[in-house]
């Protein structure tokens, strides 16, 4: 019941794992990615995701953070088959976050700008990070629907509208920075 619900969400999730991302310099590496999504359905129902995958793309103007769909695992088989088909993992499993690399420079308490690919769809996108030594935590909600999801695909049964989760997913992510040339 609650499998297509929860898919948009994780699907976000890996999403936003892209944007914490982008606080870190090209010249560095994510290590220890934990990747959280948090999302919500009616009457007080909480939905998890999990990844650990995280990779960074770059040339001299843009700093590119990449992940799969097929890399979040919400502890349930067919919830996670269920992601893979209605988000055509096939189709659009990759989900990359690119920013600007004179926004990939961290500092404690920052918002950086990027833009977010996921579902084939490009949009805008804020995130608020916070360092503390080499650690990175950062936080990040976006609406699933404007890119490309369609309200009723986060229905238990679409064609009646009941039993649907909120568009409105919050992600945070956690990792270490380490230079790429360790």
């Amino acid at each position: 019941m609650f499998f297509k619900m929860r898919s948009a969400y994780f699907a976000a999730a890996l999403a936003s794992v892209l944007t914490v991302a982008a606080v870190a310099s090209a010249k560095y590496k994510a290590q220890n990615p934990k990747i959280q999504v948090h999302a919500k359905g009616p009457a007080g129902m909480k939905i998890e995701g999990v990844s650990n995958t995280l990779k960074i793309d770059e040339d001299e103007k843009v700093v590119k953070f990449k992940t799969y769909l097929n890399t979040i695992d919400t502890k349930n088989g067919k919830r996670n088959d269920h992601m893979q088909n209605r988000f055509e993992a096939k189709k659009h499993g990759e989900i990359v976050l690119s920013v600007p690399r004179t926004l990939a420079d961290p500092k404690a308490g920052n918002t950086v700008d990027g833009k977010l690919r996921f579902h084939g769809v490009e949009k805008d996108v804020k995130v608020k990070y916070d360092v503390s030594g080499s650690h990175i935590h950062a936080a990040f909600s976006f609406d699933v629907t404007h890119h490309g999801i369609n309200k009723k695909d986060l229905c238990f049964e679409p064609t009646t509208e009941s039993i649907c989760a909120q568009v409105l997913v919050s992600v945070e992510v956690d990792f270490d920075l380490a230079n790429s040339k360790d």
